[in-house]
């Protein structure tokens, strides 16, 4: 991703809950005195929201992001800038794609998952240790495949440099960088969360012979349960992020593709 591009605001300057269109009082702070406020601040409270605490409730503050982002691509001097840019525009386009395909891969791990925990569930209840292990190493090796996801987008989460602007176009090239940049961290980590799930059904296959048998089978199917709701909720969460950056893809498409 490009990060050359300067611009005059920080995020980090801004205080929570703060209102960048408010602020006159410093150059350097976060402000737009040409981006339409009704635009510009919901998009970057979700931001900030997202740097501050990117696990709790991830993939629905993605969406909320890219719904504020598209709202900010819908601007006739975003097109201009874009268009003014072409290298650049490419770059961006490429950069959604490649959240794209992480998210689209996710969702077919997180089924993946699903299937296994099912799997370890089902070994559990029947006192089957041999299905037990196998659906256990299938989890872990899933489990790594999301790191992999996780990495193959993290240069992506690195914070553009930030420094008082230069000309218009920078703000907006700037802005929608943080937008990717925090789409990308965030992913990065809610990806993450899902490590060592695996380790439950390890857990079941060292309980207790004899003594606490059915209590710990009964714990064990249990977390595993809970944890298959959760990468249900993270299934589809990803699912509604991955159509979002679908559809923000055809409208840079779209907004770099000249009329006929």
């Amino acid at each position: 991703m490009v990060f050359g591009f300067r611009f005059s605001f920080s995020l980090s300057s801004l205080s929570p809950g703060a209102n960048p269109c408010r602020r006159r009082d410093a150059p350097h702070h976060m402000r737009s005195t040409s981006l339409p406020c009704p635009v510009l601040s919901p998009l970057l409270d979700e931001i900030r929201s997202l740097r501050s605490s990117p696990r709790r409730d991830g993939f629905a503050r993605i969406n909320r992001l890219l719904a504020a982002l598209d709202d900010l691509l819908h601007l006739p001097r975003t097109r201009d800038t874009l268009r003014r840019r072409p290298a650049w525009a490419d770059r961006l386009f490429d950069d959604f794609l490649r959240l794209a395909d992480a998210h689209g891969s996710f969702l077919s791990d997180a089924i993946a998952l699903k299937q296994h925990l099912s799997e370890g569930r089902t070994a559990i209840r029947r006192g089957d240790p041999v299905r037990l292990a196998s659906a256990a190493r299938s989890h872990r090796r899933v489990e790594k495949e999301i790191a992999g996801l996780a990495s193959s987008i993290k240069d992506l989460a690195r914070s553009p440099t930030l420094a008082p602007g230069i000309g218009p176009d920078s703000e907006i090239a700037g802005i929608i960088a943080e937008a990717v940049a925090a789409t990308a961290a965030t992913s990065t980590e809610v990806f993450l969360s899902v490590s060592g799930w695996g380790s439950w059904m390890v857990w079941a296959m060292k309980r207790p012979s004899k003594k606490g048998l059915e209590e710990a089978e009964m714990v064990a199917m249990e977390k595993l349960e809970e944890l298959m709701e959760r990468i249900e909720g993270l299934e589809d969460g990803s699912g509604r992020v991955f159509r979002s950056l679908v559809n923000t893809r055809v409208t840079l498409l779209n907004m770099l593709t000249p009329s006929l």
